[in-house]
This record gives C-alpha cells, structure tokens and sequence, in this order.
C-alpha cells in the first residue's frame, strides 16, 4: 500500500478495507436489492401480530425511538444465513437493526414505532425461514424441540429410504438384469420419491434464496445435484437403459442432513447464552392473599405482592423489606462472602438470598425490571456481538465459499471435455467437502465454551470481545477501596472501648435507613434489636447522618482529624457533645501483592488511582509493590478518567459506581463490586466472586481461548485444503464426501471441549 492510499471501513462488515468492500463476498451481500414488497392484511398470514394484545405479549423492551422483539428463524444452520437475515433493514427499512444470535437461532429486531410485525414475519418468511415470535417469558428451548422434532424425521424418512433402495440396487450391482432388474429400478424411483418431496425442502428453500436474493450457500449444488441425480436416474430407467443413481444420491442427502443436526444440536448446547434467570427455575414463593399464604410460581409474581420468603431462598424481585431487619447474602453483586444486615423499609435485590430467618417483603417490580433482571438482558445481548476474530473467520469463511465455488466451476468445465460424469462427481464433492461450515462454526463455540467457563469461576462477560483485548494489556489501573482492599469497613474499636446499649440502639436507629459502608459495619458488629427507635433520620451525602430523639439532637459524621487519616472514623454528637468515636478499617486483600507481581512479570504496569487520601493511598500502594511514580490520590471521577485516557491497551479494575467514568475509558473495565446497574453501563466484564483472583483466573482464560480458536482455524484450513484436493484428484465422491463432511466439525468440537477441559 502506498503512503498517499488510505483505509476506509467496509460497508458491509466495517472492518479496514482499501475499498468500498473488503471481499466479494462483502460486496454481493451488502448489495441493495429493494424492500420486499408489503402484503395486504386479507394476503398477509400474519396480519394478527399486528394487535395491540399480540404486540404488547412480545415486545422485550420500548423507548420513544425503537421497539425490540425477538424472532425464532427456523431453518437458521450457516453464515450466510446469518448475513442474509442481518440484512433485514435492506429488505424492510421500517427494521432500524437486525442482529442474528447463531446459537439460539434467533433474530433481536429493534423497529421503528408502529411498524408493521405482520410485514417483518413475511419478510423473514420470504428469505426462507420459518417465523415464530418469542416473548420475553418465553423459553426458546421449547422452539428447539419443535425444529429438532421436523429435522429428525426429515433424517428418519432419509435413513428409511436409502436403506430400503441399498437392498434394491444390491441385486442389480451384483449382476440382475431382465424385468425384476427393471421393478427393483423402479422400487427405488418409488422411495427416493419421499426424499424428494420431504427431507429435501430445506434445501430448496436454502437455494431459492441464494437465486432470489443473488447471495451464495451451499444449499445450491446440494440441490442441483441431487435434482441431477434423480432426473438422470429418472430418464435412465424411462428408457431402460444407463446408470441409476437413486441409492447413492439418497444416501448423500442422509449424510447431509445427519451432518447438520449434528451441528444444530452442538450449537444448541454450547452456544446458548448464560440464562441466571434459571436462579428461579421450578422456584415457588408463598404470597399473601387476604388472611392465607398461597404457593405460585415465580413468573406469576407482580408488582404489590406480598411475599413470604423463606430461609434459603433467593428474592425474586426488588422488594421492599416489611420486616424489622433480615440478614442477606449479598455476594452475587458485591463478591463479599459475610452478610449484610438490613431494616425495615429498606430496599433487597433480585437474587440475593435470605440466611437466617423468614422475612415478608413488598415487591417493586418484576424480575426483568430488577439489577438482576437488567444484567441477564445485558448478558443476553451481548452474545450477539461478534468479536474481531468471529469477524475474521466469517469472512473467511465466505471468502472461502467463493473460492470453492469458483474452482469447482472452472474444474467442472475444464475435465467436462474429458469426462462429464466424473467432472461432475469431483465439482460436487469438492463443494460439500470443503463446505466452510467448521470454519465459521469453530469460533462461536469457542467462545461459547469460553463465556459459559468464566461464568462458572465468577465472571461475567458482556461480549467475548474482551477475551481478545485482555492479552493486548500493557497497563493496568486499580481503585483502592473495595479493589485492591476488601471494600467491607469492619468495626476495629471505639472510644470509649464500651459503648452503652441504649446509644447503640439510638445510633442503629439513625443509620437503619443507610446504604452507607459504615452503617452494614455497625449492623454487622451490633446485636440487632428487634424494635429500633421512630427515629426519622436525614443523611447528608459525604457528610453522615442526624436526627432528634427525646428532645435532643444527634449527628454521626466523618471525623477530619489528621491523627486518624490512616482509618475511616466516625463521631457521634448528642446536642453538640461527643458521645463516642467509632473506628473501623479495610484490610488488603490477600491475593492483592500476588496479582501485581504476577501482571508485573508479564511487562504490564500497575497504577493505583484513589480518591482517598494519600497516605491511606500509598500505604497501601507500598504493600502491594505498586511504584510511587503510578500512584495518584486525592482523585477525582474525572481525574481517573483523563489518567487512563492517557494511555493505550487499558484496563480498569473498580467498581461500578465511583469509578463508572474510568471503566468506560479504559479498553477493558471490570467491575469488582459495587452498584450492579451501573456497573453493566460502565464496565465490559463484572465479577460476582470476591477478590482479584478471578482476574488471575481470566487472564489464564483469554491464553487459553487465544490457543483454542488458532487451533481450531488451522484445524479448518487444513481440513479443506486437504480435502479438496482430494476431492478434485478423484480420491473423494459425493458420498465419502458427505460422510467426510462432518469429521472436520466433529474435530473443532473435539477441540474446543479439550481446550476448555
């Protein structure tokens, strides 16, 4: 490339390109072929989708400029399924986007106010897909099941049929000739009819739409060839004479659709996106109707109702707690293994689990309007978006295609002139052999196996994107509290040593309502009792929190006093006297030194970026091994955003919520504790296990993803370039090749569960 040439992004793929397209492959899909013209509501089948009942039951989410729905794509099994049903806006400009999950077979739709979801379901319908909408309660797994059941006996019908015509055509290999030749012939015209009109319909429909909408699939030579292998059979046998080709071309299509059922049920089980919503699953909560309590399921709970929920048992919702106090784990959004103590008229989260007692609570909201509600849809989402190398092969892989079919029509003309039959034979071969199938399927499995295993050491991952960036790493910023120290304040001593148990419960009673750090550490350090104080408290942001009780006028507020700069310390003043002074302190964590020397070793830098004070800063900066030249305190939310921007191939490692600017800027935010909601917003990767282990874990993680999908691209080239070769050679027929097709994707299987063992 010359110094004056520039780059530009494809228009297709938007990926660097010294063109408008970065490959033909590019350039043919992202061509503009027209909407797809409207149908009337008296031709349109799905003229009912478009009542208000219908569109209210699947919509997933609505704001004053889209409407998102989630459509089930049955006969979804290729990349160029994918990219055709991507192109939906092209096809319907009422369709703002289109973003296909493999996976679930599924299309996440976001439309314009108002449009048409009878028009989107003839759309999908006409690019050859069966069209079923999914509303948000619904589990998709039962459309699986009914995909599953159709493919399984178009194989059933295939199966029964080629083996019934391999018993008929054995008599006349071996040598039959005369009438009962004929009637066998004949026998098997009869069960290859089946075949024909049954199992082979996808393929139809796969190849009408490569015609129609002028894209390439495999589809296409599949079906010219089996149509060429039943018409010449056909007229063979008509005639009396010539090859019949009924039991190797009924055997082929048997191959091929066992071939693709084996690809739909791994995708199923591998590349379904994380569902924590299987936290509820078969879950019954006893709700308060009038006087009685009646046992129902989780997805019958609304706003308003009153539960009871039991030791053990995780709240289904954001709740108000209608109890005096009820202790709570809390370690799927803050990582902290202890517990926290919460007062009545406070507020619980979804997903947090009760540990000791019974408690009533009022529900706020449904699950899908919860933290955790909120962090699943993120997740969810998330697994549609493809990371550089899923890009990268799919490219490949239709780049790939292209060549094939180039090449297997160039050989087909040039040996035609030598051997029509064999021409034909070794162009089919070469196409189903080196279908790019393994090639655009082993990078969404690796990733898939990925995503799935980081889950189970405590890491979530909004998109596998973020596996790539991690290995590219050369500086690494941490927050301090709650980062590299544990973030839980706990009691150290008090002034005097013993404080009396009526201004315990007054203290209790003004920091009941607090989400403060500092009120869990007093309610985690004190007996709580069962009736605290009326005590209408006000909290000061940053500053603490007053009240009157009895006739006089308390305050808790911070103390500013140098001498205790190295702890967090609190007063608390009864109508201007001190009372007592409360001390607490927050302990490194463990594994802290262990994880900067480890990042050291690797050339990555550490910071340490802190808005608390500098000598709390950099002793605990000291400790850790972190230079005094990275180290900056006293820091605003702004300041840590300008550090990091500083700098390139970034990660921050803070909370959600303090440090929610400086997780954006960073190429890689993770968020260790904190506020989920925001941490979704900010960060790309949360971790619901305490501590910065897992962050060892993910490093490990992101090498091991890395070796899988080069591993599993080599696998894929090599198998084709091999095959291929083989193919063209007159070592491979149509049907080894059928047989042959699926080992390259059992082998990327095979891989990638190794890979991840």
């Amino acid at each position: 490339m010359s110094s004056t040439q520039t780059l530009q992004l494809c228009l297709h793929c938007g990926t660097p390109s010294s063109g408008e397209y970065c490959c033909n492959a590019c350039k043919i899909l992202a061509a503009d072929w027209g909407p797809v013209p409207v149908l009337g509501k008296d031709q349109n089948p799905y003229a009912y989708l478009d009542q208000p009942e219908f569109r209210d039951l699947y919509q997933h989410s609505k704001n004053s400029s889209e409407e998102c729905y989630v459509i089930f794509a049955e006969g979804l099994h290729c990349t160029s399924c994918v990219h055709l049903l991507e192109k939906l806006p092209s096809y319907m400009p009422e369709v703002q986007s289109a973003r296909v999950n493999f996976s679930q077979s599924s299309v996440v739709v976001h439309l314009k106010p108002g449009a048409s979801l009878a028009q989107v379901a003839h759309v999908v319908e006409e690019l050859g897909y069966r069209p079923s909408f999914v509303s948000p309660q619904e589990d998709i797994s039962g459309k699986f099941q009914s995909e599953n059941r159709t493919i399984i006996k178009r194989i059933a019908v295939a199966g029964f049929c080629a083996g019934n015509t391999m018993l008929f055509v054995i008599p006349v290999y071996a040598g039959l000739t005369g009438t009962w030749a004929h009637i066998f012939n004949f026998l098997s015209f009869l069960l290859f009819l089946p075949i024909l009109f049954y199992s082979a319909v996808p393929f139809y429909k796969g190849a009408w739409t490569a015609i129609k909408y002028q894209t390439v699939n495999v589809d296409l030579p599949i079906t010219l060839a089996m149509l060429s292998g039943f018409t010449l059979s056909t007229f063979n046998l008509l005639h009396g004479e010539g090859h019949i080709y009924y039991d190797s071309t009924a055997s082929f299509m048997f191959f091929i659709l066992s071939a693709r059922f084996l690809l739909k049920r791994v995708q199923q089980n591998y590349l379904a996106p994380l569902k924590i919503r299987s936290f509820f699953k078969d879950q019954k909560f006893l709700k308060k109707n009038l006087s009685a309590w009646e046992a129902v399921p989780a997805n019958s709970l609304h706003q308003d109702d009153i539960l009871k929920i039991t030791r053990g048992q995780t709240i289904p919702a954001e709740a108000e707690l209608l109890s005096s106090f009820a202790n709570v784990d809390m370690s799927l959004f803050n990582g902290e293994s202890l517990p926290r103590t919460f007062s009545h008229g406070m507020k619980l989260f979804a997903g947090t689990q009760v540990l000791d007692r019974d408690i009533e609570v009022k529900l706020l909201g449904t699950f899908s309007e919860s933290r955790l509600g909120k962090l699943l849809k993120e997740l969810d989402e998330g697994a549609l978006v493809k990371s550089p190398f899923i890009a990268l092969t799919d490219r490949l892989a239709q780049q790939l295609i292209m060549v094939v079919f180039t090449l297997a029509i160039g050989f087909f003309i040039f040996y035609a002139f030598i051997d029509m039959q064999e021409a034909f034979n070794r162009s089919l071969a070469l196409v189903v052999l080196a279908c790019p199938c393994a090639l655009a399927f082993g990078s969404p499995l690796t990733y898939g196996l990925a995503l799935k295993k980081a889950q189970k050491k405590g890491i979530l991952l909004k998109d596998a994107s973020s596996l790539e960036k991690i290995l590219q790493l050369k500086h690494v910023f941490f927050d301090k509290t709650g980062t590299l120290t544990e973030g839980q304040l706990k009691l150290a001593y008090s002034e005097p040593a013993v404080i009396p148990a009526d201004l315990q419960k007054i203290i209790l009673s003004l920091e009941a309502p607090s989400y403060h750090p500092v009120a869990f550490a007093i309610r985690s350090a004190w007996n709580h009792p069962q009736d605290l104080y009326p005590i209408v408290a006000e909290e000061i942001l940053g500053r603490g929190v007053r009240g009157t009780w009895l006739g006089s006028f308390y305050e808790i507020r911070h103390l500013s006093d140098t001498v205790h700069e190295s702890e967090l310390a609190i007063e608390v003043i009864k109508d201007g006297l001190s009372q007592c002074r409360l001390y607490f302190s927050d302990a490194l964590r463990p594994e802290a030194q262990k994880l900067i020397e480890t990042l050291q070793h690797k050339d990555i830098q550490c910071h340490l970026l802190s808005g608390d004070k500098k000598s709390r800063v950099f002793d605990v900066s000291e400790k850790c091994g972190i230079p005094a030249d990275q180290v900056s305190a006293e820091l605003f939310p702004e300041d840590k955003k300008d550090y990091v921007e500083k700098f390139k191939n970034t990660c921050m490692i803070g909370d959600g919520a303090n440090d929610s600017l400086s997780l954006k800027a960073a190429d890689v935010g993770i968020a260790v504790k904190g506020s989920v909601d925001l941490s979704l917003h900010s960060a790309d990767i949360y971790f619901t296990r305490g501590g910065l282990t897992p962050f060892l874990d993910l490093l490990k993680l992101s090498k091991q993803t890395q070796n899988v999908l080069i591993r599993n691209l080599s696998i894929s080239l090599i198998y084709n370039l091999v095959g291929g070769v083989l193919a063209l050679m007159g070592f491979i027929n149509p049907m080894m090749a059928a047989i042959l097709m699926p080992i390259s994707s059992a082998l990327i299987i095979l891989s990638s569960l190794w890979g991840f063992r």
